[in-house]
Parts: structure tokens; sequence; C-alpha cells
């Protein structure tokens, strides 16, 4: 059996909220099921269109997936810079090369949930 993707997880479970096979899926996407179920399993990078298309395939369904551009780049194993001022993008390095705690882990995690007002 091949592993799911955290994206993977949270687009099947959104499937199963809205009682739609992954063949029904590809079929109103215009793709193919194997194609959905490689970007499921992290075979194929998950483009910002593709994150749009899913998001407004489960919007039009009325069933939101939280944090899927988040779960897209954990995914793909990468995150585009594209429209970051250089301050955002040295931090943002910074971060993935440095070593942190799981304690400074939750720490920064706090944090960013406090500067997005949650």
């Amino acid at each position: 059996m091949v592993n799911l993707t955290e994206f993977g997880v949270a687009v099947r479970k959104a499937r199963l909220d809205a009682k739609v096979s992954l063949s029904s899926m590809a079929t109103e996407l215009k793709v193919t099921s194997a194609f959905l179920s490689s970007l499921e399993v992290g075979r194929k990078k998950i483009s910002e269109d593709w994150v749009v298309k899913i998001e407004n395939f489960f919007t039009q369904k009325q069933v939101e997936i939280p944090d899927l551009r988040k779960l897209a780049d954990v995914s793909n194993q990468s995150i585009s810079l594209e429209g970051m001022t250089p301050q955002q993008a040295m931090l943002l390095a910074g971060f993935a090369r440095a070593s942190f705690s799981k304690q400074q882990i939750e720490k920064f995690s706090k944090l960013l949930g406090e500067a997005k007002g949650k």
C-alpha cells in the first residue's frame, strides 16, 4: 500500500466528507484518477494552480480543507519565496537550516498563531 502525504490525507478526508470518489473528482477536474492519486502520494509536485483548483472544487461541495497550501508545501518539500521580502526569505531560510527542540518549535508555532490572530 502506498502512503499518503499529509496533503493526500486531507484531500481524501475532504472527498469522503463530500461523498465524492477519486474518479468523479478527476472527471470534474478534467484529469485522470492516476494524476490526482500521484498528487496525494507525493509522486507529483502540487502547483499553486492545483491547490486553488482543489480548494475551489471542495468549496463548491461546501467542504473546507484547512491549511491546504501549507500541506502542499510540506508534500512538495519546498516553499515558494515569490512575493516575499528579502527579509522574509532570509528568515525562512534561517528556520529551514536551524535545529530546534520540540519546545522551541511549539513556541514558534504559538507565536505564529498569535501573529495570525488565532
